[in-house]
């Protein structure tokens, strides 16, 4: 017997940083392109058959639309399962992510896309202490490994967890030092107000990442229930502070009024690798901030 098809006016894993478009199914974040389409179109007595007339299976075209069957959860555009941090989102999953989000007949919209997502990640975590500390362990290893560029494929038991974090904290170290000399040489110029700011807000983001990767080593060897809980709640605080610089210096580079570096070539490569960076912040950073405060 066919089973039913029920469609969604919105993608949990769409996300819009800054005019950025990006899919963070699966734990990517993959440049999309949003395709205007009105999920109506296949209303809630669609077939399967009639979804997968949709499906364009381009990788990049977005409808922001899902849809469930067979007790799963699909893009409405590529077909693919929807995937959160290794897991498949259930029907079920979803259908308590809304009732969380939206207590009443509230309609679910593209703008509520990311705390559905937030949510979702918290109900595939289960609400677990160890279950959060795992996953802190392994989005600080794979954020190290991202941004030292370091040549591993893939995040298991032989990968050197302590090397390689201390690896991305001695950057970090580094590019605090580069920041606080760049600041006093803009100060001493009198170079416009906005780069001074900038350069300021970039030595506060990577001393608030050195901080954070300082707290997930230290909860590593945390055993004690009470300890672990205050220790999550000073990683919250932390992740949220990222969370927020992060938007702020990313808005103010991206409306480039900052101005006065155009002749320091180490300065606009400095500007142009956390431009790279930034919406991967923007998403490891919120996704903790979500999960830890359903958690909590």
């Amino acid at each position: 017997m066919e089973k039913d098809v029920t469609i969604y006016n919105f993608c949990p894993c769409f996300k819009d940083f800054e005019g950025e478009l990006i899919c963070l199914n699966d734990d990517s974040l993959v440049d999309i392109e949003h395709s205007i389409f009105a999920a109506d179109i296949l209303n809630q007595e669609a077939s399967i058959e009639l979804v997968k007339q949709f499906e364009v299976g381009d990788g990049k075209t977005c409808y922001s639309s899902i849809y469930t069957y067979d007790g799963f959860v699909y893009c409405s555009s590529q077909g693919f399962k929807i995937r959160i941090h290794k897991e498949n989102i259930t029907a079920d999953m979803l259908k308590q992510s809304i009732r969380l989000y939206a207590l009443g007949p509230t309609e679910i919209t593209v703008d509520c896309a990311s705390c559905i997502y937030g949510i979702l990640l918290a109900l595939v975590l289960s609400q677990d202490k160890a279950s959060i500390k795992r996953y802190l362990d392994e989005f600080s290893l794979k954020v190290a490994m991202k941004f030292t560029e370091m040549e591993l494929k893939e995040i298991d038991e032989t990968t050197p967890y302590f090397e390689t974090v201390q690896a991305y904290l001695v950057e970090l170290l580094e590019d605090q030092y580069y920041w606080q000399e760049v600041h006093e040489k803009l100060v001493e110029s009198e170079e416009p107000q906005p780069l001074v700011d900038l350069v300021s807000k970039m030595e506060l983001l990577d001393r608030l990442q050195f901080l954070f990767y300082s707290q997930v080593l230290n909860i590593r060897s945390i055993e004690n229930s009470r300890i672990l809980v205050r220790m999550l709640s000073h990683i919250l605080r932390t992740s949220r502070n990222i969370l927020n610089l992060n938007e702020e210096i990313h808005s103010l580079v991206a409306t480039n009024s900052i101005g006065g570096h155009e002749e320091d070539e180490t300065l606009i490569s400095k500007i142009e690798d956390y431009m790279e960076k930034s919406r991967t912040l923007d998403h490891f950073f919120g996704n903790i901030a979500d999960i830890m405060k359903a958690t909590s």
